[in-house]
């Protein structure tokens, strides 16, 4: 099997492989990359299952979601994610709309802030590391100062692949309302804070 050289950051890959618990292997080949994202789409499919109540139909049969398959607020149903990671984002944005929420994304910290700042949200979903767990403490804090001037009251959610004890501590005594380390099932541990939150 031919090894390639891939000009891919290191720490995405470790956030890549970490979405499945795999460590990340000292090479990489094409064949490991492609079946690390089928174990991916494989976990992601279980998961949709899981937050909708129904069996994930693939192919040419598969159907639009029904009304009632999705949870209604009577709020906004505005949820604002902070993460550099495509595939997170797109993970986290699939798993929401299927409970009923619109998504809306970016990338870094003064996105995040902008954006709260012009728009309601229900649930704010940030990434710890961005790039370092310095820039996200500083805005989970001006998003709860943001969140006082405009006497909002979203639920702050922290996503991490840290596994650090500290880095959880640390994010619900400054204000998180839950933490999730993103290694194995993180995307069920999500959906399913989701639900009691929103009473499901």
């Amino acid at each position: 099997m031919r090894i390639i050289n891939l000009d891919l950051d290191e720490d995405f890959l470790k956030r890549f492989f970490d979405l499945t618990g795999d460590k990340l292997p000292e090479s990489i080949t094409l064949v490991s990359l492609k079946k690390q994202v089928l174990n991916i789409k494989d976990r992601f499919r279980s998961i949709l299952a899981d937050s909708s109540g129904a069996s994930v139909i693939t192919g040419s049969d598969s159907s639009e979601d029904s009304d009632d398959e999705k949870i209604s607020l009577s709020r906004a149903n505005n949820v604002l994610l902070v993460d550099n990671l495509g595939v997170i984002t797109y993970q986290v944005q699939m798993i929401m709309e299927r409970l009923g929420f619109q998504i809306t994304a970016t990338k870094d910290v003064y996105g995040a802030l902008s954006l709260f700042e012009d728009k309601e949200f229900d649930f704010i979903l940030m990434d710890l590391l961005i790039p370092t767990e310095r820039e996200g403490f500083i805005l989970l804090a001006e998003l709860q100062n943001i969140a006082r001037r405009k006497g909002t009251n979203p639920i702050i959610g922290v996503m991490s692949v840290a596994g650090k004890k500290e880095l959880k501590n640390e994010s619900l005594e400054k204000g998180a309302d839950f933490y999730i380390e993103k290694s194995y099932n993180w995307q069920q541990r999500l959906t399913d804070i989701v639900k009691d939150y929103i009473g499901n």
